[in-house]
């Protein structure tokens, strides 16, 4: 049951992440296309689930794990919202339009998950503040997102960037 639990939530992540990855790349879901969507994206959960662990050992309250991160999961809902709205946009647009995007749309889209971003906090706050971190609910939201993206931007742009790091260096 807990095993169940400790995973529902970052694999309907991870889902929603693969069926983005399909769409984008063949403008159709496809079942190879969406797994390896999920399989390339799989550190994203994991990275979340390693932050939220930081936070959960210092808890004075103890939720079980499989817990704290099935709660913790559940403020994806905004950027899962968001994921499938993108994907319905993209869904009706022709195949110029995807990928000559104007950039007044482009400023729509940013905007939209800036305020995704901040809805997805104020869930991640009330969370901390009622189960996870009650004492130093700011210090945790804090620590949980500076370790959960910079270490997310880190894996995913350090892989891009390597080549080009090796290659300054080199000479």
């Amino acid at each position: 049951m807990r095993v169940a639990m400790l995973l529902r939530r970052p694999v309907l992540l991870l889902l929603v992440l693969g069926c983005v990855v399909s769409l984008e790349a063949s403008g159709r879901f496809s079942l190879r296309l969406i797994a390896d969507g999920m399989i390339s994206f799989a550190f994203v959960p994991l990275i979340e689930m390693a932050s939220l662990a930081l936070v959960w050992r210092s808890s004075a309250r103890r939720q079980s794990f499989a817990r704290a991160v099935d709660l913790f999961c559940a403020s994806n809902s905004p950027w899962l919202v968001w994921l499938v709205a993108f994907m319905a946009l993209r869904a009706i647009e022709s195949p110029l339009q995807a990928v000559s995007t104007p950039i007044p749309v482009l400023w729509i889209l940013a905007a939209t998950l800036a305020i995704v971003a901040v809805w997805a906090a104020y869930l991640d706050l009330q969370l901390f503040r009622a189960t996870l971190a009650p004492a130093h609910p700011v210090r945790a939201l804090v620590i949980q997102r500076l370790v959960a993206w910079s270490s997310g931007i880190a894996y995913f742009l350090g892989i891009a960037i390597w080549p080009s790091i090796v290659g300054f260096v080199r000479g």
